[in-house]
């Protein structure tokens, strides 16, 4: 009797320390708390943790990326010269910050091809004449280094190679903040447009193994009485 009792106690601290381990030591990959949820793609590498748990239950698989991060990195070290510099990993912070510009910029109609960095930032000031028009649907954009996604092309799960801060595929997104126009009787339709990551398992549109995955990429406004099917379709920007 008192083997069965201690057995089952056994049994309730081993189930208790698990629970524990789950909650605790490995938590899941929710991205920026403070960012909206994604419809294809979730966690983020500036944020989560890098043995963070996926939303199938399983850890973001790092081992196996720095494995194959390492060896691409061999294989790139001895085409180089011996008078050839190491590669510099760019600060992952920077790059954020200069994605949110540049694509701040490019909203309100700075035209950016041509541009110097210093003409850039003395236009950010400026009032844009001809510039963007104005925007029917409110709407906010970020960036993530999604860790996640589903394939365009599969439509299946696939883990998007993420390593902190070695290689981080960053993106810009964009979602909706209102489901009514302002302007037009019409409602707010949220955009995508794919985008190339490395994944795993490799992507059948690259010889590299990329593969699209949809990204929210701005807010149009679909008027009351618009013909239907006449909403932009991600799929047709692909080349075939």
């Amino acid at each position: 009797m008192e083997l069965r009792i201690e057995y089952s106690a056994l049994v309730q601290v081993a189930i208790f320390l698990v629970s524990i381990t789950q909650t605790h030591g490995f938590m899941r990959c929710r991205g920026n708390p403070s960012s909206k949820k994604l419809q294809y793609i979730s966690g983020d590498a500036m944020s989560d943790s890098k043995n963070c748990i996926g939303p199938e239950g399983k850890m973001y698989p790092y081992r196996e990326i720095e494995k194959q991060i390492s060896g691409i990195s061999r294989q790139g070290r001895s085409g180089k010269s011996l008078f050839s510099d190491e590669p510099v990993t760019a600060d992952p912070w920077a790059t954020q910050k200069n994605l949110m510009k540049v694509y701040g910029l490019s909203r309100n109609g700075v035209p950016l091809n041509g541009l110097s960095r210093s003409t850039r930032d003395a236009k950010e000031s400026e009032c844009v004449v001809g510039g963007a028009p104005p925007r029917l649907c409110k709407s906010t954009y970020n960036t993530t280094a999604p860790m996640y996604g589903v394939s365009l092309t599969s439509g299946q799960p696939v883990t998007i190679v993420q390593k902190f801060p070695d290689l981080l595929q960053q993106v810009i997104y964009e979602t909706c903040d209102s489901t009514e126009c302002e302007v037009l009787h019409g409602e707010c339709i949220q955009t995508y447009v794919p985008y190339l990551f490395l994944v795993i398992p490799l992507g059948p549109v690259t010889l590299t193994g990329q593969d699209y995955v949809l990204v929210e990429s701005g807010c149009t406004c679909r008027p009351k009485y618009a013909t239907p099917g006449t909403d932009p379709n991600p799929q047709d920007i692909i080349p075939n």
